[in-house]
């Protein structure tokens, strides 16, 4: 099954509430999601993720994807699960459950993914029963006391923390490096204990994460693409 996002429209589908279905945007088969329209996808069953398989594969090409839901944004359940990829594309997801949940696998090529997953407990912005890849693009997962790195065979850096307090919504998350330059900057749009960052520009060294800071710019799915920063509140030092 394939969803074609056709350029420049701007696409939304929201459930009722109930269905028979896993998901309020549901595939019995594989599912592709192409082409560079954007997409809105509202799941509101108590159960229900926000686009969903079972048994069968994922992948996201392209697109611009919105998600919010009751329970995972992103699913492919099933007891064999599904493989999930994403090679490119702007992919927000902000769940009730887990972000991001395959009980297969999931590998990231590209594009832009934030995730967030539930702030009550026992929910990670990313999770997986086979582990994940991040080889490319740039990834913010986000969640309450669940956390599983990326596996080592990812051709890009990351960094995993587990933090001893909860940062609160709404704060600007700032990662600096060596140099006192940002590497990523973005706003918490849900509390959270658990944070994985990937991107190109990591490389090894030491990085430090603040809180708190000014930052004034735009923003692409509250992350800063440009900005005016001054520093906050330090939280620790994070050797890569």
């Amino acid at each position: 099954f394939v969803v074609h996002l056709i350029d420049g429209t701007v696409n939304k589908l929201s459930d009722g509430g109930y269905s028979e279905y896993d998901g309020c945007l549901y595939s019995n088969g594989s599912l592709t999601i192409e082409g560079n329209g954007t997409l809105y996808v509202n799941g509101k069953q108590d159960e229900g993720e926000g686009i969903a398989t079972t048994d069968q594969d994922m992948t996201i090409n392209s697109g611009t994807i919105y998600i919010e839901s009751n329970d995972d944004g992103i699913n492919a359940g099933g007891d064999i699960g599904g493989m999930i990829t994403i090679n490119n594309g702007l992919v927000y997801v902000h769940a009730s459950g887990d972000g991001i949940d395959s009980n297969n696998g999931l590998t990231i090529n590209g594009g832009i993914v934030y995730s967030m997953g539930s702030a009550t407990g026992g929910d990670a912005g990313i999770d997986t029963d086979a582990g994940y890849s991040i080889h490319g693009g740039t990834v913010i997962s986000l969640g309450s006391d669940m956390l599983t790195p990326p596996s080592n065979d990812s051709k890009q850096k990351s960094i995993t923390l587990n933090l001893n307090e909860v940062i609160q919504k709404g704060t600007n998350v700032t990662i600096l490096n060596e140099k006192d330059e940002v590497v990523v900057s973005f706003i918490a749009n849900e509390n959270f204990k658990t944070l994985v960052f990937s991107s190109d520009l990591l490389t090894s060294g030491t990085y430090s994460l603040y809180i708190n800071e000014k930052n004034s710019g735009e923003t692409v799915v509250s992350i800063y693409q440009s900005s005016t920063y001054t520093k906050g509140d330090k939280i620790m030092d994070i050797e890569v």
